[in-house]
């Protein structure tokens, strides 16, 4: 699927070090666009670490071919870790890693050796 990403929005937020954008995706005739191939295309586009970019948020209206979406691009990974609470780290990462990291978190076993930042 091509992804067509236009950046509405881009802030730089020095207290926290990170730049946050507002895009929108035009998808017509296709479903929501996944989180992570949205993730990599923009990290792509503002040429940062795929590791250190977060999508805050997909919001897509019922019947509408667009979605608006948030990301976060963090410069430090102990930014990354300190701001972002844990559910929406655990979105941003691959279907296994996140089974993975729920079973242990589950078991109270440790997990935070798979974030890879």
């Amino acid at each position: 699927m091509s992804l067509n990403i236009e950046i509405v929005e881009e802030k730089k937020n020095p207290l926290i070090d990170r730049t946050e954008l507002s895009f929108r995706i035009d998808h017509f005739g296709m479903g929501t666009p996944n989180r992570l191939e949205v993730k990599k295309k923009i990290a792509a586009m503002q040429g940062s670490d795929e590791k250190l970019t977060i999508i805050k948020n997909l919001e897509t209206r019922f019947g509408a071919s667009h979605t608006m979406g948030t990301a976060y691009i963090y410069e430090d990974s102990k930014d990354l870790i300190h701001y972002e609470p844990f559910h929406i780290k655990v979105r941003n990462l691959e279907k296994e890693k996140r089974t993975e990291i729920y079973q242990l978190k589950k078991r109270k076993e440790p997990y935070k050796h798979l974030f890879e930042y």
